[in-house]
């Protein structure tokens, strides 16, 4: 690192040029790998003195990046300790990429030690932080999921989901699994995230879940958890794109937990100047058909309602113990005109709520969150009690018309 304080110290006096600094740089990266951090701290602070400009920043911090590597696990019975150490450089395509599995470690630092669950978008892995462990910290364990294969053909979802990590890492709320960091390493792309114990909903759905579904009082903690979440986020202008019982967690303290706002995608509210993203779901199969609305699956551009949609499916079914539409997608089951049938146990009202949220189009669905979980805990929302004031000011009115006519007929005879 003293070199490179010395180029930078030669280029900021005009001694050598941007092209010999760049150069400076690469060769210090690629001979070591593990003070990347480092590198990037003392580029920052350069620019912070004025000796770089950001435009030439984000150049030297690029050509860093290139330089990250994987150590790859490749224990063997006489030297079950020995990595051996592989680089990828961004947009290289003459190396083969090696497998992340169980024993990779990630930038000389997560430790994957065992895998966690599998879905559309990626692995996940429980991984061992080794900076948390040389902190003598009590829980060194961290969750980390690898994206998959699908975003070397969509690089610009890079940008977005990056852009989206970062709006979701204030999304602090005890309903949602904390993100702590996106990032990537060569072609690998990764989420860290709070480590959960307990199980995924979907595996407590298949194996647990009564036939018949939950009563309401069991069922209603869990509805209400993964309600108040997606409320949290939808007025922070994030939509959630794939909620489903594969992206909820039940810990084994009882708190729901709502996972992947990570890949989320923003909406923009009606008058905002709120930045949209360019990352579009569907493109790396992160819809979920028995779960998305008619609206995701044509491709439409986000809404909160899209989420109540899948809300409703899931509520629908720890209720009932079955998908209201025998699990089809919704573009399927609306042009066969499927309705969720009522279910027993659960008031007029309750099953009111339910089919607004799971209603095909979005006109016709409930239009929050808050209200979907006010009319299916059996409670007449404002809406709902406007509805009920504009019927009974259509009766009077009509009750006042035909009493005017008749006084009038009267009249006249």
């Amino acid at each position: 690192m003293a070199n490179l304080n010395r180029n930078l110290n030669s280029f900021a006096n005009g001694q050598i040029q941007f092209s010999d600094l760049t150069s400076a740089i690469r060769s210090v990266a690629a001979s070591n790998p593990e003070g990347t951090a480092a590198l990037r701290l003392i580029l920052t602070d350069a620019q912070s003195s004025g000796v770089l400009d950001q435009q030439q920043l984000e150049y030297l911090i690029q050509i860093v990046d290139q330089t990250d590597n994987i150590a790859i696990s490749d224990s063997t019975e006489d030297d079950p300790g020995h990595l051996r150490t592989l680089e990828f450089h961004v947009g290289d395509t003459s190396k083969e990429v090696a497998t992340i599995g169980i024993g990779s470690v990630i930038k000389r630092r997560f430790e994957l030690i065992d895998m966690l669950g599998r879905g559309g978008m990626g692995i996940v892995y429980r991984a061992k932080d080794r900076i948390r462990v040389e902190a003598k910290d009590r829980n060194p364990y961290v969750a980390i999921k690898v994206l998959n294969e699908n975003f070397k053909a969509h690089p610009e979802s890079f940008v977005a989901l990056q852009r989206e990590c970062s709006r979701t890492q204030k999304l602090a709320h005890p309903n949602i699994a904390t993100v702590y960091d996106f990032d990537r390493t060569g072609p690998v792309a990764y989420l860290t995230m709070e480590i959960l114990e307990g199980k995924p909903l979907n595996e407590y759905i298949t194996n647990d879940l009564p036939k018949d579904g939950l009563e309401f009082s069991d069922a209603w903690p869990l509805i209400d958890g993964l309600g108040q979440a997606l409320s949290f986020a939808h007025q922070r202008s994030i939509v959630h794109s794939d909620f489903k019982p594969a992206n909820a967690f039940m810990t084994d303290t009882g708190t729901v937990k709502v996972l992947d706002f990570g890949i989320a995608r923003a909406f923009k509210k009606p008058g905002s100047e709120h930045e949209e993203t360019m990352f579009d779901a569907a493109k790396l199969g992160a819809l979920t058909p028995r779960y998305a609305s008619c609206e995701m699956l044509a491709g439409e551009p986000p809404d909160p309602r899209d989420d109540i949609y899948a809300l409703g499916i899931v509520s629908y079914l720890m209720l009932s113990g079955a998908h209201p539409y025998d699990g089809k997608a919704a573009n399927v089951a609306q042009s066969r005109k499927l309705k969720a049938p009522t279910i027993a146990g659960l008031s007029k009202l309750q099953n009111r709520a339910l089919q607004n949220a799971v209603a095909f189009n979005r006109e016709e669905r409930t239009g929050s969150v808050d209200t979907f979980l006010h009319e299916l805990r059996g409670e007449s929302t404002s809406e709902e009690q406007l509805k009920k004031q504009s019927r009974l000011l259509k009766i009077i009115s009509i009750g006042f018309g035909i009493l005017v006519l008749c006084t009038l007929y009267l009249l006249r005879t």
